[in-house]
């Protein structure tokens, strides 16, 4: 192999490398990278109002602590945030009945390390003058795009948390947590006796 040649691969070795990387530090800030299928629902305005705005999310188990920004979805476009976890104001009211849906990249800062997490972790979302709502992971997914149940309304009060994964960001790895039930502790005698019930009302 002559210098000629070499110096022919080096330079086009070079230019394939500023163009890969090129698309990769674009693809690593395109803000469609985390959203999903437009729904009519999830357009609409925010139904949050700001004493139950989150402020804060953490996943002990994961040695993950973020603040949340509040995010909607603007000519089809999701916002997001590079500074920690976007709430969609326009999903449900976190603590109420409903699927309150949060989303983070998947950046070692942020929510890298959320594909580690397992049923039963505890996630704590710090609402505005509200207190602290605790939520039990129940199962987790990885879903394209445009499977958009996951975003569904529901019946019970839920967090659905979802960050990027796959080859090149193209799916979403989605975790699914249910509200911790509140424990009621009556006293009998010398005896307690823990009895479980959930609240039907929001603060």
């Amino acid at each position: 192999m002559t210098r000629v040649t070499v110096k022919k691969l080096c330079i086009v070795s070079g230019v394939f490398l500023i163009i890969l990387g090129s698309f990769l530090l674009w693809q690593r800030n395109d803000p469609g990278r985390l959203a999903f299928r437009l729904t009519e629902r999830l357009a609409a305005t925010s139904q949050t109002s700001n004493s139950h705005l989150p402020v804060s999310i953490s996943i002990p188990s994961l040695r993950i602590s973020l603040p949340v920004y509040p995010s909607t979805i603007e000519n089809g476009k999701w916002q997001d945030t590079k500074n920690g976890v976007s709430y969609l104001t326009s999903s449900s009211v976190p603590g109420s009945t409903g699927n309150s849906i949060f989303y983070g990249h998947n950046w070692p800062t942020l929510l890298g390390n959320l594909t580690k997490i397992k049923p039963g972790d505890k996630i704590y979302l710090t609402l505005n003058q509200k207190g602290t709502e605790v939520y039990v992971v129940k199962y987790v997914t990885v879903v394209t795009p445009d499977q958009t149940h996951i975003l569904d309304t529901t019946s019970d009060s839920r967090l659905t948390l979802y960050t990027c994964t796959g080859f090149l960001d193209s799916k979403r790895f989605v975790v699914t947590a249910t509200k911790e039930a509140n424990i009621l502790y009556l006293v009998l005698g010398r005896k307690s006796v823990g009895i479980v019930f959930r609240r039907f009302w929001s603060s």
